[in-house]
């Protein structure tokens, strides 16, 4: 059966609508599957939890088509996965009532679902069949009463004897866009009021579904929901496949409009779910629509978060995911969007980070309480390197970059030692036991000038490389440029009198082990000699 139907020239990029994509002949990866998956489950409340942009509104629409029994949608499933499925008989058979959350207002959301829930009831009951706590509620207009999912499906129940879906989606939107706002504790304790109320023991309740991007810890949100399942990033086995682009499904995609999929792959593939990877299906799909190899994902008010919480220690961890490196550190498998910015350790940063799609969680190591990530493709390296650029030169004023004197080296070697002098912490030249002292100083120095590199964003250079091989060992960081090649070597030293000796040891260990031997003959080749003494720096640099 064929994954992938419509038109693969008619991408509609603007729609949640499963209607509208099928009627109009858009180009759909079959999702369906889904709508088993939910419906075969055990669990009679389930989460799940996914970055943006991986179809979550789609297929939240896609299955209340397929569910409600209020008007027949059957003839859209046709020839897709779901026709064929043991499921199909319970198509347009249920009440089947969907929530956006991602719409509501901080001002105006309990009375937003107020008037939600009271359409809902009117449309399946009439004044005989509600009880005199549903004629109430509807006739004050108590919007913050919290008991309205239950009510609505008491009352549907009563008009029809069947028991109700409740699908709500983007459960979390609300809550991320006040993390920081005085309004945080009254929304989070009607949500909570709200969804336990509804969700918890409901005799009236068939089964409900939230989506969202966070799994936001039971402390904050879901604390009277002891009923449900959440599948996350983490430990999704059920709907891995249901989110996103696939392997099997980008070459489908392939084959029908003749794209490159390595290409593909290696700009929109690689942040895993339960350990398999997956592509962003906005993004391949903007990029089928525009033809051209873009940063597509773009950026949300998350990474306004992630600027606060940055350290210096994250800072140097940035910098080596910048450089392809994978960093192992903790993540917790939930967030307390309270504690968030109140509690020291990384696991809710990194958390918030693989969460919300930033990073991919490449292993678990439960033996050692950590997990490896990285950044997983291109389109993420830009939003990083973007994002860095914009954290480290905020304002209106042009950004200073080491590379504004590059023909002038004298200028060059100070505008370096202005950017590498007093940005250390006196902690971040710690040593670990067993580590070399002078050796794990010199690493601090190379990661913090890489991550400075990294963030300088050129369209006409190669991403710096750090520890490659080159003549007889192996480089610190070669940066390549239109400018010419620029290689850096570091040393650091105990005295400060020392670091113009240290600086020219360095210059000429880049000399002495042919660094850069292997580059194109003939191009301008920049050798630079860094050394460090604490928090002071002193800059060589020479045209090779």
């Amino acid at each position: 059966m064929m994954t992938v139907v419509g038109n693969a020239k008619k991408i509609n990029l603007s729609t949640s609508s499963f209607e509208r994509m099928i009627t109009g002949g858009c180009l759909y990866v079959d999702k369906t599957r889904m709508i088993e998956h939910f419906l075969d489950e055990a669990s009679d409340v389930q989460l799940i939890a996914r970055q943006r942009r991986l179809g979550k509104s789609l297929n939240m629409d896609m299955l209340r088509r397929f569910l409600t029994d209020k008007e027949d949608y059957r003839h859209l499933f046709k020839g897709l996965y779901i026709e064929s499925s043991p499921v199909w008989e319970q198509a347009h058979t249920s009440p089947a009532f969907h929530f956006d959350f991602k719409e509501l207002l901080t001002d105006s959301y309990a009375q937003d679902i107020y008037y939600k829930i009271c359409d809902y009831i009117d449309m399946y009951c009439d004044g005989a069949t509600l009880s005199r706590a549903v004629r109430n509620y509807m006739d004050s207009d108590k919007f913050t009463d919290p008991k309205g999912l239950f009510y609505l499906t008491e009352s549907v129940y009563r008009a029809t004897g069947k028991r109700s879906y409740i699908l709500i989606d983007e459960y979390d939107k609300l809550l991320m866009d006040n993390y920081d706002s005085p309004q945080y504790e009254e929304i989070r304790a009607y949500e909570t009021a709200l969804l336990s109320s509804g969700l918890k023991g409901n005799e009236y309740l068939n089964k409900a579904l939230l989506t969202g991007v966070m799994r936001i810890s039971h402390e904050s949100m879901l604390s009277g929901l002891n009923n449900i399942k959440t599948y996350d990033v983490f430990n999704d086995s059920v709907f891995t496949d249901d989110y996103g682009i696939t392997d099997g499904e980008a070459t489908e995609l392939g084959r029908l409009a003749g794209f490159d999929g390595g290409e593909v792959k290696a700009w929109y593939n690689g942040v895993k779910v339960n350990g398999h990877a997956i592509y962003n299906t906005y993004s391949v799909m903007t990029y089928l629509d525009q033809g051209s190899f873009q940063c597509f994902w773009g950026k949300s008010g998350t990474l306004d978060m992630i600027a606060r919480m940055l350290n210096d220690s994250r800072k140097l961890e940035l910098a080596a995911l910048l450089n392809g490196e994978r960093v192992e550190t903790v993540v917790d498998n939930r967030i307390s969007l309270q504690r968030l910015f109140s509690e020291s350790g990384d696991e809710a940063f990194y958390s918030l980070l693989v969460q919300a799609g930033y990073l991919a969680l490449e292993e678990k190591l439960p033996e050692r309480g950590t997990a490896v990530l990285s950044i997983p493709n291109r389109e993420l390296m830009i939003v990083w390197r973007e994002f860095i650029l914009k954290s480290l030169y905020s304002g209106s004023m042009r950004a200073k970059t080491l590379f504004d004197h590059a023909d002038n080296l004298d200028e060059f070697a100070s505008d370096l030692e202005y950017f590498l002098s007093d940005r250390l912490s006196y902690h971040d030249l710690a040593v670990y036991q067993g580590e070399n002292p002078r050796r794990a100083m010199e690493r601090v120095y190379h990661v913090f000038l890489l991550g400075l590199l990294s963030a300088y964003d050129d369209v006409r250079c190669r991403y710096p490389q750090s520890n490659r091989e080159s003549g007889d060992g192996r480089y610190d960081i070669l940066v390549e440029k239109a400018e010419g090649n620029f290689i850096f070597e570091f040393k650091v030293c105990d005295e400060p009198d020392d670091l113009d000796a240290k600086a020219a040891e360095a210059l000429a260990q880049i000399e002495a082990k042919r660094y850069g031997a292997d580059l194109e003959k003939g191009g301008r080749l920049v050798k630079i000699g860094a050394a460090f003494c604490g928090k002071r720096c002193r800059v060589k640099a020479v045209d090779g």
